[in-house]
């Protein structure tokens, strides 16, 4: 006695074949996203400057593993500036989003003799990296570029 594949039966079978394929390279590639790694990406390592108007000049800098960042503070004698001690991140962490946006997590530290109000509290916030040369933070002050348009110098200049 011979069998007669039902057509239903097949194209049906295929189709669920097929959407569980789907599913499935959905799931690794939402996995992908979810992956967090130690340190942070290359793309963002440096020293980024805030470049505001008046006195709204902040740089923030990425190492490997670290990050710490402040205003500026104008140098009484010129029209230069300064950096206040950093604080930051350390311990980072990241996963990549995609189209060039990373998500940050690490725990907040502050430099000698200060306190940040989260002090040792974990913190996470995204950043994309536009360009080479331009950081684009969600949040606070959003575009930092790799080259400030104001003069920095190591301390402040007296007045003499």
């Amino acid at each position: 006695m011979k069998i007669k594949p039902n057509k239903k039966i097949i194209v049906g079978l295929a189709l669920l074949t097929f959407a569980l394929s789907i599913i499935g390279f959905g799931h690794l590639n939402a996995q992908a996203k979810t992956t967090w790694h130690t340190g942070t990406p290359t793309a963002i390592r440096g020293t980024w400057y805030y470049n505001g108007a008046g006195s709204n000049k902040a740089y923030v800098t990425y190492s490997a593993h670290m990050s710490k960042g402040q205003y500026f503070e104008k140098s009484d004698a010129d029209n230069t500036y300064y950096k206040l001690p950093g604080y930051g991140l350390k311990s980072i962490k990241y996963r990549y989003l995609g189209q060039r946006v990373y998500e940050l997590t690490g725990i907040q530290y502050s430099p000698k003799g200060a306190k940040v109000q989260f002090d040792g509290k974990r913190m996470t916030y995204k950043v994309k990296a536009i360009s080479k040369s331009k950081l684009y933070f969600y949040k606070g002050f959003h575009t930092y570029t790799k080259t400030p348009k104001f003069t920095v110098v190591k301390a402040n200049h007296a007045l003499s």
